[in-house]
């Protein structure tokens, strides 16, 4: 009885009717579900079938012998890789550096060998100077255009002359290379610059960076408008995330023992560290010193003499995976107030000027005659920006997360805020600034610990929306950008700087062991703001504190620079336009006076700022000059920078090579447009004899993860982004060039997509059979 009544009771509920087409429904929901299951199951396993049906990527069939090898082109033989060390020597004299750096190739195989070889070098050194070595030859190099020295490099390879050629595909990133080195021979590469000490929050320093990054370099068709429209600069940003579309080419998989970018392979983690640097330093600062420190390498310090101190690597060497950065600290009140370095050069006299900004009790002097004491400080809108990209996996994500709580604790009741993260799509925490109240602040916080890097390196986007919203009437921006810099489209990058930075100031903060030193300097530069480095957690503290001092201190402006009536029709200047000047930040220039000697220099140069209503002024003696080699070489390479400057600012592309290529053959440097080549003049290589090409790989950056900077299948890029050298290469295989991946891999979008499809029919099937039946 019970029984019955509880299946009428179920009837009333599934009537017949409905009770068949729900079964039919759930058969569908089956078969749909074992539909996704064989199509997730092809998608897993169908990439490997692909890959095992393709022909065998060298090493795959069988591992290769110990050590570093490669295929060579005849008879797919197999040959050891040379071997690269290097020898840097760092000169400080001043604030002036010369550094000889001796690349010493050696071939260990039993065939003829062209060897290529992509390092850094500091975004402003002079380089201008090449010698060959073999056995007790020395050839020195001559500068050239880049068309005509690739043309003798390659001339000579091809008739079995030694040759070495040595290019810049950007101020920091060179690439060396070498023909026709001998079956067990040792060829020595010495390279030669200038580059000036860095100088911020009363301590010196000096970065020798030691290896290049993977670039990321997007599809162009993913870049924005840089172009300024009448009236605002630019259209605000979407709300709705932007993602990467990247075009055919670089979509297409490649075959290969490594990951690639456009500057060249990178070593697999398994094959373990190479290219080994070993290095000293003598410093003569000219000032006693209380510290001094190497922060990312044990070294051995030595005083030689009063003043002058040897520091070397305590282990002898180290492989090329991070930068080297050497800081010291004058003695409290040695602190120089004003330095000029001369030197004098075929009747020129040119001069390297610093000078320190106004002290704490300056600042405060200035702000009771403009009356902020009464107004209080100007109200801000701070904008911090923050790359999640793959290569800021690790630390670099942690530093970065620790940097901008940090930064939020400082924010005042007054300013505004909003965080902007980018990969391969760019999201803000909120549309606009927000007040920096603590429900928001909250909200912020949580928001930044949740970050996780992962995805591409879509800069531009994150970039236009920081800068395109308009500030609120008597409101200063400020722009915080954290990124290891990892691009390879800095100058789309610099155009949008420069098109839409309007009133704002745009500061940057390089993360991570070898930070793209280019991008960070010279964006800060072209947003009129200031950058700093943060290369180890336990610095987050100290330089964000630095950086602080710099956002919550107003800037002097204005800056200009008077010279004695008796030289100032002599004097060229560079950069020709003075930055801002921030707390605890020196300005710096390099001069030229031409057709006047040193020993005729006389009277004082004067700087002025301003600062509200206020005037700042200092004057430097010219007479009171410390002579030192290379002054000459910087002038000339701030004056080249200051040529090409006018490419992001819409000078004529053809006016500028013109300008910069007589500045740069005249004063021998090697930049983007000349480099220096070496050929020897003797045969070495027997007719017959065939040449092999190889690269030597690099290193990854020391805290980057590889698989999250190349993905788990490579990608390739087109041809057109590639150094003339592998351009050839390249085009000779018949093959791509791989790309830093750094985005989601295509399998996990594939099977997002078919999730929610999936979900989507269920849905669909459920809500039309309910239809049926009534219910």
């Amino acid at each position: 009885m019970s029984t019955s009544a509880t299946s009428h009771r179920a009837g009333d509920v599934f009537p017949p009717r409905a009770r068949t087409i729900l079964r039919r429904s759930l058969a569908v929901v089956a078969a749909t579900l074992a539909a996704g299951l064989v199509t997730l199951l092809a998608v897993l396993l169908l990439p490997q079938a692909v890959r095992a049906a393709q022909p065998a990527a060298p090493f795959a069939e069988a591992p290769p012998p110990a050590g570093l090898f490669f295929k060579a082109g005849r008879d797919d033989a197999l040959l050891e890789a040379p071997t690269l060390k290097s020898d840097v020597a760092v000169e400080l004299n001043g604030q002036v550096a010369r550094v000889k750096v001796r690349q010493r190739f050696h071939n260990p195989s039993d065939a003829w060998l062209e060897g290529v070889y992509v390092f850094p070098l500091p975004e402003r050194s002079a380089v201008d100077r090449l010698v060959m070595t073999v056995g007790q030859r020395r050839i020195e190099g001559r500068i050239l255009e880049k068309e005509a020295a690739e043309k003798v490099y390659r001339e000579a390879a091809a008739q079995g002359r030694r040759a070495s050629l040595l290019s810049s595909e950007r101020p920091n990133v060179f690439v060396t290379s070498l023909a026709n080195v001998g079956p067990g021979e040792e060829v020595v590469i010495e390279i030669e610059y200038q580059d000036q000490v860095a100088y911020d929050g009363g301590r010196f320093s000096y970065r020798f960076p030691m290896v290049v990054a993977p670039r990321y370099t997007p599809a162009p068709e993913s870049a924005p408008l840089v172009k300024a429209p009448p009236g605002r600069a630019v259209p605000p940003a979407r709300a709705q995330p932007i993602a990467l579309r990247p075009s055919a080419a670089e979509t297409a998989p490649t075959v290969g023992p490594r990951g690639r970018d456009l500057f060249g392979p990178v070593r697999r983690p398994e094959e373990g560290l190479a290219n080994p640097v070993s290095l000293r330093v003598s410093l003569d600062a000219g000032l006693p010193l209380e510290q001094i420190a190497s922060l990312y390498h044990p070294v051995s310090i030595e005083e030689r003499a009063a003043g002058r101190w040897l520091i070397t690597l305590a282990d002898g060497s180290v492989p090329a995976d991070r930068d080297f950065l050497l800081e010291w600290r004058p003695a409290v009140g040695a602190e120089p107030q004003a330095t000029v370095f001369a030197e004098e050069i075929d009747g020129d006299s040119y001069l390297l000027v610093s000078l320190l900004p106004p002290q704490a009790d300056e600042y405060e002097a200035g702000e009771s005659e403009v009356g902020e004491d009464e107004q209080g400080a100007q109200p801000r809108d701070l904008i911090f920006v923050i790359d999640t990209s793959g290569s800021m996996h690790g630390r670099s994500i942690e530093q970065a997360r620790q940097a901008v709580t940090l930064a939020l604790d400082r924010l005042a009741t007054g300013d505004r805020f909003n965080v902007i993260r980018f990969d391969s799509t760019t999201r803000s925490l909120f549309p606009g600034a927000r007040p920096a109240n603590r429900e928001n602040l909250r909200r912020a916080k949580a928001y930044v610990r949740s970050l996780e890097a992962e995805g591409g390196t879509e800069m531009l986007p994150a970039l236009a929306r920081a800068l395109d919203e308009a500030p609120l009437s008597g409101r200063l921006r400020q722009v915080v950008f954290l990124t290891d810099g990892a691009v390879g489209n800095e100058h789309d990058l610099f155009l949008t700087i420069a098109a839409r930075l309007g009133e704002a100031r745009l500061f940057t903060v390089g993360i991570g062991a070898a930070p793209n030193s280019y991008f960070m300097r010279k964006a800060a530069e072209l947003g009129r703001g200031g950058f700093t480095y943060i290369g180890d957690p336990r610095e987050v503290g100290e330089r964000m504190s630095g950086l602080f001092r710099k956002l919550e201190r107003p800037a002097l402006t204005d800056l200009t620079v008077g010279w004695p009536e008796a030289v100032q029709s002599a004097v060229a200047f560079h950069p020709a336009t003075l930055p801002d000047l921030y707390a605890d930040q020196p300005v710096g220039f390099a001069a030229r006076i031409e057709g006047v000697t040193l020993d005729r220099l006389e009277g004082a140069l004067r700087l002025s700022a301003r600062r509200g209503e206020a005037i700042w002024q200092r004057n430097v003696r010219l007479a009171a000059v410390t002579a030192v080699p290379g002054v000459a070489a910087i002038w000339a390479r701030a004056k080249f920078a200051d040529i090409q400057d006018g490419l992001h600012r819409g000078r004529d592309r053809a006016a500028v090579r013109k300008d910069a290529v007589a500045v740069a053959l005249k004063h021998r440097l090697v930049t983007t447009y000349t480099s220096l080549v070496a050929v020897d003049e003797a045969r070495s290589r027997p007719e017959g004899e065939p040449l092999d090409r190889t690269e030597v790989p690099r290193n990854l950056p020391h805290g980057m993860d590889y698989d999250k900077v190349f993905g788990a299948a490579e990608k390739t890029m087109p041809l057109r982004s590639l150094p003339a050298p592998f351009m050839r290469e390249a085009a000779a295989r018949g093959a791509g060039v791989g790309l830093p991946q750094t985005a989601t891999p295509a399998e996990v979008l594939a099977l997002s997509g078919l999730g929610f499809l999936l979900l989507g029919l269920v849905f669909l099937i459920a809500v039309g059979r309910i239809r049926q039946v009534g219910i």
